[in-house]
């Protein structure tokens, strides 16, 4: 296992790293619902903050997955005109979209790290567990910062290595 994150490239090893955490949070979300239902409908006792962990995971699992899906352009897109123009206007329309999106993630990022730090010096928690609210808000700030960064760096690179060779 260690041999194998050693040789990846700095892009692949960062999507490892954030695919591989949000697929942490996918498989701990899916032991807490199982756990949850397993109580709830046949010991008639549910997991107590199960609503509370299951957010928290889903903020997790949707904010870790962001930066490997967009720097690789693995966005949803609907491509009906796109057998009507060339590959360079295919390529100057992606690092457009990109520029677009950069900006937008560095701004929803600033907005939440602000509100996260609110949280903290408010000391705000979950109801049932006690969990700070502060910490996941920053990371989805954290995330959001990174991947405009991602987006203006290594999509570069994925878009013009995706459209040279046409």
């Amino acid at each position: 296992m260690v041999a194998f994150v050693t040789k990846l490239k700095p892009t692949k090893w960062l999507a490892f790293l954030f695919n591989g955490l949000a697929g942490i949070a996918l498989i701990a979300l899916m032991l807490i619902t199982c756990i949850d239902v397993f109580g709830r409908y046949l010991l008639n006792q549910p997991l107590t903050g199960s609503t509370e962990l299951i957010e928290i995971g889903l903020g997790i699992v949707i904010f870790a997955a962001f930066p490997a899906i967009t720097w690789r352009s693995e966005n949803i897109v609907v491509d009906i005109l796109d057998k009507y123009f060339s590959a360079k206007t295919h390529m100057i329309r992606n690092h457009i979209i990109n520029i677009i999106y950069a900006i937008s993630l560095y701004f929803i990022g600033d907005r939440l790290l602000i509100l996260g730090n609110r949280s903290i010096e408010y000391g705000e928690e979950t109801e049932f567990l006690h969990i700070p609210l502060g910490w996941s808000i920053n990371f989805m700030g954290a995330v959001c910062w990174f991947t405009a960064v991602a987006l203006l760096t290594f999509g570069v690179m994925h878009i013009h290595n995706k459209y040279k060779s046409k």
